[in-house]
């Protein structure tokens, strides 16, 4: 709305001023110019009109542009939420498949790791099945072999413990043997009923006698071979005991690898390979000793025997499983090839002494 203002002062006013004035004809006449310093006050009427009606239209020009404003704000608004609705449930959906494709995918190469640790720990457990039946094999004929030793060592024991129970009951065997030819004889005369029932009472309590001495016999046999173990076991360990600071000679063995190689000019090569913990057999000098040792013609090659060959073969596949134990399908292949290119039963050695 226009209005107006009025303001009212009185402002002090210095200055100077400059006149040229003239006077009469004279000798003298003329004109001059006199500067004149004057002090004045001016009363000032200021009228301030103010026009309002611009800003007014302006103002509601305005007014109805920020009422169009927050309608197409909140139309923005509105629009925004469905199309953040609309994204959101489109990302949600590919969020969700994109997991289960990845939780599909994941599965899918679970299973087939595992189902290639399962064929490879199948292989595995054949590899032991056929390791087992080996070892049960091999258990069942030292078990065998054992056991006729010790049936064989027991019934030696028994036909001598046989022999020392006669030995020392040999009084009252000869007199058993007496007794039945008696009786035999006796039988013979017109007293049979006497004779048999005497014969019958007294051998039944001569039996009954010799049965009770030859069990304290056989027992107190028994008993001294029992003293007579324990304390020679005893005595073994006592001579172990003592002999654990002692030094003793003995033989040593360590295997060693002898390599002949035969090039392309017909050459022969001869090699020695032998641990590193001999290191008395580092030396050229000895290398070439052992090589000249191999080399000699009075050398007679021969098979290992069976047994041995078992042995070897047992250890063999042993060492195989500790060194290939793993699943995985490189190590049971490795495995396979080395037991295809092994072949034990074809190796002669010289002079072969079972260790």
């Amino acid at each position: 709305m226009s209005y107006t203002r009025k303001y009212h002062e009185t402002i002090t006013v210095r200055g100077s001023k400059s006149k040229t004035v003239s006077y009469p004809k004279s000798d003298s006449g003329g004109s001059m110019t006199v500067t004149v310093d004057y002090v004045e006050n001016v009363p000032v009427d200021v009228n301030i009109n103010v026009d309002t009606v611009p800003f007014d239209n302006s103002v509601e020009n305005c007014n109805t542009n920020v009422n169009l404003l927050t309608g197409a704000v909140v139309a923005t608004e509105a629009a925004q939420l469905v199309s953040i609705d609309k994204n959101s449930k489109k990302v949600a959906s590919t969020i969700i498949s994109g997991f289960f494709g990845y939780i599909r995918s994941e599965i899918s190469q679970q299973v087939a790791e595992l189902s290639q640790n399962i064929d490879a720990q199948l292989m595995h457990l054949k590899e032991l099945a056929q390791s087992c039946l080996a070892k049960k094999k091999q258990m069942e004929g030292d078990y065998i072999r054992i056991s006729s030793r010790y049936v064989k060592i027991f019934d030696d024991l028994n036909n001598e413990l046989s022999n020392r129970v006669y030995e020392l009951d040999k009084p009252t065997f000869v007199f058993k043997k007496e007794t039945d030819s008696q009786k035999k004889r006796t039988s013979e005369n017109d007293m049979v009923n006497t004779a048999t029932i005497f014969g019958s009472e007294s051998g039944n309590l001569h039996t009954k006698i010799s049965t009770s001495i030859a069990k304290k016999r056989a027992l107190d046999t028994l008993n001294q071979a029992k003293v007579f173990l324990w304390q020679q076991k005893k005595l073994n360990n006592t001579i172990q005991q003592c002999m654990l600071n002692e030094n003793t000679d003995n033989q040593k063995f360590s295997p060693v690898c002898f390599i002949e190689t035969n090039n392309e000019k017909n050459q022969i090569g001869k090699n020695l390979f032998i641990p590193t913990f001999l290191t008395a057999l580092q030396e050229n000098t000895k290398k070439s000793e052992i090589i000249e040792q191999f080399s000699e013609t009075s050398n007679s090659w021969s098979a290992i025997p069976k047994e041995y060959n078992d042995n070897l073969n047992l250890y063999f596949n042993s060492e195989l499983n500790k060194s290939y134990s793993s699943g995985d399908q490189h190590a049971v292949r490795v495995k396979e090839m080395i037991q295809k290119i092994a072949n034990l039963g074809s190796m002669k050695v010289i002079n072969f002494q079972n260790i």
